[in-house]
């Protein structure tokens, strides 16, 4: 019990995070109601690692109701964002009438996200929605009566989505939509067996204004910020966080196997625009759960992970959403040479999804979602700090980025 309402808790926050720049805006207005039906296809890899699970692949289908408020200019990060949409989705499955998806049960999941329109219009659109939030499967493995799932370890998971969408008007106030993304469920190996389950759906459906929306505020209405024009000066930035996770084993190795996972990261990042930051990045992990896995390894740096990343930051006012993506030095066992090496410097390719909530202008909170081979790793949570860097721009660019607004 108590692990389920630290990942409530966890994935409550992450909720609010998601939804604080906007809190200020409850006019009434710009509210829509959506439904959508759902064709998807549940994907295990089939290696021999998997292989177990290659059973559960199959067409299903799902259905989801949001409610979303379409900014309008309101605030900056809006206008520099073209506009995003932010709004809860509650979504449904029961894995279709296979019966080996009985082991599944059934999906309920509710889930805060926000979409940023790639290429906005007033009659059509494009966007890229992201949500992050909670969900229950009635089913989760079971040494005795459902071993054979092992996908899901725990009834509350957290709940991932990410798609590409499109819009096209019908009329003011009625919208057609239809989208293609990936809904991924796990607990983060809060509790294994966790290998996940991910769902790739193709969905469509309507979309209706509950009154007549509020007209965008043009962005020539709003002087354009322009970066480093005040004093000639360019500057990077660099993160250091530390998060912390854990990983509880009991139920599929016995005894009592619970494991802290350790993450300390720094990533340097170049501002690219007033709205994102992109760079590079190095990680430091330690996954004390290869104990279980590994029980002849008796130092502790061989249950070390390093990591090289490609690092993306995109800033909503005091909210910041970071996509890492790299390769890791899985274990550091191999420098011993006690301990046979079968496989040599192992690489894998991992992805990391974060949310960043900014307390000041450099301290902030983040809750990190790690993944590999399509497989969460583990769920951390945690502070961190950044360093602004400042230098000057070489005489002959500083003509360039004088603003037209405020010239010198």
């Amino acid at each position: 019990m108590l692990r389920h309402i630290s990942l409530t808790a966890v994935f409550f926050l992450a909720s609010v995070l998601c939804v604080k720049p906007s809190s200020a805006q409850t006019n009434g207005k710009n509210y829509e109601i959506e439904a959508r039906a759902h064709f998807g296809y549940t994907y295990f890899q089939n290696d021999e690692y998997h292989s177990a699970l290659g059973r559960y692949n199959a067409h299903i289908p799902s259905f989801e109701f949001s409610l979303r408020r379409n900014t309008y200019g309101q605030h900056r990060w809006e206008v520099v964002h073209n506009y995003p949409s932010i709004g809860f989705t509650f979504y449904y499955s029961n894995f279709g009438n296979k019966p080996v998806m009985k082991e599944l049960g059934q999906v309920f999941a509710l889930y805060p996200f926000i979409n940023f329109p790639i290429i906005p219009d007033e009659d059509h659109k494009l966007g890229f929605k992201l949500g992050v939030g909670l969900s229950y499967l009635t089913n989760k493995f079971d040494p005795k009566e459902n071993y054979h799932n092992y996908a899901i370890g725990s009834h509350v998971n957290a709940a991932i989505n990410l798609s590409f969408e499109y819009w096209q008007r019908v009329t003011d106030r009625l919208h057609w939509v239809t989208s293609f993304g990936l809904t991924h469920f796990s607990n983060g190996s809060t509790m294994t067996p966790n290998m996940g389950i991910n769902i790739f759906s193709l969905a469509t459906g309507f979309s209706w204004y509950l009154k007549k929306p509020q007209e965008l505020i043009d962005k020539k209405l709003r002087p354009k910020v322009y970066l480093f024009e005040f004093d000639g000066k360019r500057h990077f930035v660099t993160d250091i966080q530390y998060t912390l996770g854990y990983k509880d084993m009991t139920q599929q190795y016995g005894m009592h196997s619970f494991y802290y996972v350790h993450d300390l990261a720094a990533n340097f990042m170049f501002q690219l625009s007033e709205r994102d930051r992109l760079g590079v990045g190095l990680e430091f992990v330690k996954d004390n759960s290869g104990k279980v896995l590994h029980p002849d390894w008796d130092k502790e740096y061989h249950f070390m992970k390093l990591g090289f990343l490609v690092s993306y930051e995109m800033m909503l006012d005091r909210v910041s959403f970071m996509f890492n993506a790299g390769r890791r030095i899985d274990d550091f066992h191999f420098i011993d040479k006690n301990i046979p090496n079968e496989s040599g410097l192992f690489l894998r390719f991992y992805e990391k999804l974060a949310v960043r909530y900014y307390f000041y202008d450099n301290l902030f909170a983040t809750l990190a979602f790690t993944t590999y081979d399509i497989k969460a790793d583990f769920i951390s949570f945690g502070i961190g700090y950044h360093f602004n860097h400042n230098y000057y721009l070489p005489r002959h660019e500083k003509k360039s980025h004088r603003s037209p607004i405020f010239p010198r």
